[in-house]
C-alpha cells in the first residue's frame, strides 16, 4: 500500500471492493461499478479506510452508471478532526506516463502506462455523452485489483498529480485489449449536482458537510481587495498585465 494523502480504500463487510481518490475534506470519488451493479445496490453504506489505517463511514450520494463514477460522503464523528488531502489534479497530456496510486500488498509491481487518448467519449446515450481518458498498461499486473483507483502522473521527484481514476471498460468499446479507461474529475464536477456552487452571504448560515463547494458574498472583503496591491504585483512580476474579475450570481 501507497500511504498518498489522496487515496481511499473502501469496504463492504469487511471485504475490500475498490478504492477512490480525495476530493475535499468531506467527499471521495470512486467507480461505480465497485459498489455494485445498480443504482440500489450501489447506495448501500461503507466503509472507507484513510491513509495511516483510520476507518470511517461513507455515505454514497450520487451514483452515476454512465461515466461510471459515484460520490461517497466521509461521515466524520461529532466534533472528529479531519486533515485536508494532500493532492493535486491536473490536465493529462497525450504520452504522459501514469500509475496507479493503489499498490495491492506484497505485490512489488505496480500497474502503470501512458496516456493514449485524452478525454475522448466513454459512454453515450442519445441525450448525452461521457468523457474519460484511454490509457495503455504494461500488462504487468492484474487490472482487476485496481477498479477506482487514482491515477497520478508518474513524475516520481514532484508532488502527486492525479489526472484521474480508473473505471471499467465500455462493454461496446473497440479499444485494444491493452486499454484502460479513467474518468476525469471534470467529469464529475460536470455530472454531480452536489458540485454546484451554492451562494451565501457573509454573517449568515454555514455551510454544510454536503456542500462541497460554497461561495461567500462578502461586501466589505471585497472592498478591502480592490484596495490590495499584492494581487497586481505578483501578476506583473509573474509578467501576466491582467485577470479576470469574476461575478457571482444565485441561481435558485
Amino acid at each position: 500500500m501507497t500511504h498518498h494523502k489522496h487515496l481511499v480504500q473502501i469496504f463492504r463487510s469487511n471485504r475490500r471492493i475498490g478504492s477512490g481518490v480525495r476530493l475535499t475534506k468531506y467527499f471521495a470519488l470512486t467507480a461505480a461499478h465497485c459498489l455494485g451493479d445498480d443504482e440500489e445496490k450501489g447506495k448501500r453504506p461503507v466503509m472507507l479506510r484513510l491513509p495511516g489505517g483510520r476507518r470511517l463511514e461513507g455515505e454514497v450520494k450520487e451514483f452515476d452508471l454512465l461515466s461510471d463514477m459515484a460520490l461517497v460522503r466521509i461521515v466524520f464523528r461529532k466534533g472528529e478532526g479531519f486533515a485536508l488531502p494532500g493532492v493535486l489534479f491536473g490536465t493529462a497530456r497525450r504520452h504522459d506516463p501514469w500509475a496507479a496510486t493503489h499498490r495491492p500488498p506484497g505485490n512489488g509491481v505496480g500497474l502503470r502506462g501512458t496516456v493514449a487518448h485524452v478525454s475522448v467519449i466513454y459512454q453515450s446515450t442519445r441525450d448525452q455523452a461521457v468523457n474519460a481518458h484511454r490509457l495503455r498498461h504494461d500488462g504487468s499486473c492484474d487490472i482487476r485489483k485496481y477498479s477506482g483507483s487514482p491515477i497520478d502522473r508518474a513524475e516520481p521527484d514532484r508532488p502527486p498529480v492525479v489526472l484521474g481514476l480508473l473505471v471499467a471498460r465500455p462493454a461496446t468499446t473497440d479499444a485494444p485489449a491493452d486499454t484502460l479507461f479513467a474518468g476525469t474529475i471534470e467529469e464529475a464536477v460536470r455530472r454531480f449536482d452536489l458540485f454546484k456552487f451554492r451562494l451565501s452571504r457573509a454573517q449568515q448560515t454555514p455551510p454544510g458537510p454536503d456542500d462541497i463547494y460554497t461561495v461567500v458574498q462578502d461586501p466589505q472583503a471585497e472592498a478591502l481587495a480592490r484596495k490590495d496591491r499584492t494581487v497586481p504585483a505578483e501578476l506583473e512580476r509573474a509578467g501576466v498585465n491582467g485577470y479576470v474579475n469574476l461575478r457571482w450570481h444565485h441561481r435558485p
